[in-house]
């Protein structure tokens, strides 16, 4: 269970379904329909999950190893290195998960013919070392750090089938367009999203982070600008969901729109609410969990859109 705990196992299999929804939920019968062959088959998109879910597995164990002490004061009862896994260990996963990552993004890029997506894993695993190492500690750098690397899960499997979308904008334009507006959804709630629940993360771990001379938004600006800039982006996620259904856009059903007013609108005007009032960490760690609910409601919303 430590190692489970260690390696985030319900975080890593979150990355494993918003890959898999958008490759067999959308990209996949978008092809299928239109005789477009898929430039990843089933072995290749599980080996590019693979890769994705090690690399965030040892990004997981670094931030962990280099938090350990500031970890103590901020939630004590879940840290695991030093506690139910020594330092020792902890390094050495980190680099059988890195190096995992790595070479099946190697693999994955010479098989299908796309050397930069070897690259752009590379470049997550030296973001993910300088995130842990500084960029945490600093205002908001590692807040729209980790947004974008929520946004990436998702990029990297529009990436890899770009050729196949760009046949298909020929063969079935309205399927195309749907397809990207789907995509282009999603990649902004993902970010956003992300963002949200990071600015509120900060001020649930100001204490602590205060203690080891971070430099977290919150800390630098105060808790009342932290609190404004949360609510201004709770607020721009709500809005990106009306100017979509005003304005018509393709791909999104009527169920879409009821399961994001449930799922997406309600949990954040109530965040917003309680953004208002709270004071402690536990009234911020309130929010941060209903920030989390929000976010795998965007991803179970993908269930409810219309790619053809």
């Amino acid at each position: 269970m430590s190692f489970f705990r260690l390696i985030r196992l319900p975080n890593l299999l979150i990355v494993a379904l918003v890959q898999s929804l958008l490759y067999f939920r959308l990209l996949l019968p978008a092809f299928q329909q239109n005789d477009i062959i898929p430039r990843l088959n089933t072995s290749e998109f599980i080996c590019l999950v693979l890769a994705t879910v090690f690399t965030t597995a040892g990004g997981y164990i670094l931030n962990d190893l280099y938090d350990a002490e500031m970890d103590m004061l901020n939630r004590k009862d879940k840290v695991v290195i030093n506690v139910a896994i020594s330092a020792q260990v902890g390094m050495w996963l980190y680099a059988i998960f890195g190096f995992a990552g790595l070479m099946l993004s190697l693999y994955l890029a010479f098989r299908i013919g796309q050397i930069y997506m070897a690259s752009l894993y590379l470049l997550s695993f030296g973001l993910l070392f300088f995130y842990t190492i500084s960029l945490k500690k600093l205002p908001l750098a590692g807040n729209l750090l980790v947004a974008f690397f929520c946004l990436g899960v998702a990029a990297l499997v529009w990436l890899a089938e770009a050729p196949g979308w760009w046949e298909l904008k020929t063969k079935a334009p309205q399927s195309a367009l749907a397809l990207q507006s789907i995509f282009n959804w999603y990649f902004s709630f993902a970010f956003f999203s992300t963002f949200f629940r990071e600015i509120v993360k900060d001020m649930e771990d100001k204490e602590g982070d205060a203690a080891e001379a971070c430099r977290t938004y919150p800390i630098v600006a105060g808790e009342k600008a932290a609190k404004w800039l949360a609510t201004a982006i709770a607020v721009l996620l709500i809005g990106l969901l009306i100017w979509q259904y005003l304005s018509q856009a393709t791909g999104f059903s009527s169920g879409f729109y009821l399961g994001a007013f449930i799922g997406v609108v309600l949990p954040l005007a109530y965040s917003i609410q309680l953004l208002q009032k709270a004071q402690s960490a536990s009234d911020y760690h309130r929010i941060s969990l209903l920030a989390k609910m929000v976010m795998l409601a965007g991803i179970l919303l993908l269930f409810f859109v219309n790619n053809t």
